[in-house]
């Protein structure tokens, strides 16, 4: 549950001796003589400012933090996805230790997916890339979706959650003086699986580790952060390339081509199936592109 996640890293995060502001919004920024940023924030009706040396941006998709300190972090609209989730009972799912994953015309730019959570309880959700989805929304495709699916005629939705999600890979300014991005807000994301959950801490981790080194030597200057685009650069930037690369090639395939990629699948160990496997079954659909996609993969 993410929301239990979610709350579990703030009592870590609590304990381990961080300052935590509930029901606060961060209004904007300025730029002090001596480098610093102040952040104006508001909490139930109050206005205040919080001084700091150094500014970590995990603000989530389209950051207005990036945007507020200049740092070239826009997300093109072909490259973010929309993404939509029921959560709903009473749904009748023929095993609730599988998830489902379904491409093509039912999502187009991403998937349609069914998490079961227990009992009868179930996250029914899609992503798309607007830009190929036509005249509908992610909504619309959603319901269809739903509608269509044969473990959920009877099931009811009890909850909505939406949002974007950058696929385009890693942003082109991720730090400057004072200031570095992470998470969504840096496109932390791999662009293959829409997944970022753990390239976002990796991100977080390593800003955070890099922000005590500026503290400590007494230096935030850009040139001193660089270190931690490198970093992330080392960690994540070369999957985030190749994934990418895949990706534009999985979205040409139509679902004629997809339906012979299950085929492909079979006698697959799933335990221990990864991007690599996945490619694998790309190239044999579609051998033409074994060279294109072996040398970024196998």
């Amino acid at each position: 549950e993410r929301k239990v996640f979610d709350k579990h890293l703030a009592m870590e995060a609590g304990r381990e001796g961080a300052e935590i502001k509930i029901k606060t919004q961060a209004k904007g920024l300025k730029k002090e003589e001596d480098g610093s940023y102040t952040v104006t924030c508001e909490c139930m009706g109050e206005v205040y400012d919080i001084n700091a040396k150094i500014l970590i941006g995990a603000d989530g998709p389209e950051s207005h933090v990036a945007k507020w300190a200049g740092l070239k972090a826009i997300t093109k609209p072909k490259h973010m996805e929309s993404g939509i989730q029921f959560e709903m009972c009473n749904a009748k799912m023929e095993r609730n230790d599988v998830l489902e994953f379904y491409f093509g015309s039912v999502a187009p730019g991403g998937y349609f997916w069914l998490f079961p959570k227990g009992d009868d309880i179930v996250n029914a959700g899609l992503a798309i890339i607007p830009e190929m989805a036509g005249d509908k929304s992610a909504y619309e495709y959603l319901v269809d979706a739903v509608n269509n699916c044969y473990a959920l005629k009877d099931a009811q939705p009890v909850e909505l959650n939406v949002g974007g999600d950058p696929v385009g890979g890693l942003v082109k300014e991720m730090y400057n003086d004072n200031i570095m991005l992470c998470g969504d807000a840096a496109s932390q994301v791999n662009p293959l699986t829409g997944g970022g959950i753990t390239s976002g801490i990796t991100g977080g981790k390593l800003a955070g580790q890099i922000a005590a080194e500026a503290i400590a030597a007494g230096d935030c200057s850009k040139e001193f952060l660089k270190k931690y685009a490198e970093l992330v650069d080392e960690a994540m930037g070369h999957d985030m390339d190749k994934y990418s690369k895949a990706c534009d090639y999985l979205w040409t395939l139509d679902d004629d081509d997809l339906n012979s990629i299950a085929h492909a699948f079979r006698g697959i160990e799933f335990t221990t199936l990864g991007t690599t496997e996945l490619v694998k079954a790309l190239i044999k659909v579609q051998p033409k592109a074994a060279l294109k996609l072996r040398k970024l993969f196998l």
